[in-house]
């Protein structure tokens, strides 16, 4: 097993950080993306997503000399999930990247609704991961979808969107969310060939008979199998698996 190699940024610099910190300060804002031998989906889009949590967590930085080092860092062979963050340290904050392997993909999950809502920030991705990531794992499913009001609003790790009589559905706007690139991709995808996409405000038993897509940066497009003590999802591939080609197809070179 490979291990993540963590880069520090300072005085303009990206080095490999060469002490171990068992207190890492705080996380404000964090992105990752998947790169497979040198490719990635839209890069462009995780680092404005990441520039625009720093600005919203009033963090100054030169996000662009950064992102310049953090590219000639990440490894063009392999399979990578390289995370970009920006941590509490003193009476500021630290850039850092964190250059870690891959885990294999999935393209299938199970769902489970979720137990609470940890969010703190809805539409800064980095401070609530930790807290997601808990409530996913004690979801007993692959995922937890957080609902407000009733409504689905997004997975701990992820975005939601679900086809019904030929259309895409998407989470509508009024819900607070992330950003999601790569929900992003895959509208565009969908539009380019002439396919309807709608926003939606959906309780989980409306979705009750719909194809359940489960969209991130690390797997693309995953399909929906089961919702536990949740409604009757359709489970037909065919549909997942030719979007995911075409999304897959959308990495460029580094």
């Amino acid at each position: 097993m490979v291990d993540t190699t963590i880069y520090r940024w300072a005085d303009g610099v990206l080095a490999i950080e060469e002490w171990c910190d068992t207190n890492p300060g705080a996380v404000h804002v964090a992105d990752s993306f998947l790169v497979v031998d040198g490719t990635v989906a839209s890069m462009d889009r995780h680092v404005a997503r990441f520039a625009r949590g720093l600005t919203a967590s009033n963090i100054e930085a030169d996000v662009a000399r950064f992102v310049a080092s953090v590219t000639a860092a990440i490894p063009r062979e392999g399979r990578w999930f390289p995370r970009i963050e920006a941590i509490d340290y003193g009476d500021g904050a630290l850039l850092r990247l964190l250059v870690r392997p891959a885990p294999d993909p999935m393209e299938t999950l199970r769902l489970a609704t979720a137990s609470s809502d940890p969010r703190t920030n809805h539409t800064v991705k980095g401070p609530d991961l930790v807290n997601l990531g808990k409530l996913r794992r004690n979801s007993g499913a692959d995922e937890a979808i957080l609902l407000t009001d009733g409504f689905v609003t997004e997975g701990a790790w992820s975005s939601v969107v679900w086809w019904q009589n030929g259309t895409l559905h998407r989470v509508h706007p009024t819900l607070p969310r992330l950003a999601s690139v790569t929900e992003s991709i895959v509208v565009e995808l969908v539009q380019e060939q002439g396919v309807d996409v709608v926003y939606t405000l959906a309780t989980p038993e409306d979705l009750s008979g719909t194809e359940v897509w489960i969209l991130s940066a690390l797997h693309g497009i995953r399909l929906a199998t089961e919702w536990r003590d949740g409604p009757d999802l359709s489970v037909a591939s065919e549909r997942a698996e030719d979007w995911r080609v075409r999304y897959v197809n959308r990495r460029t070179p580094l």
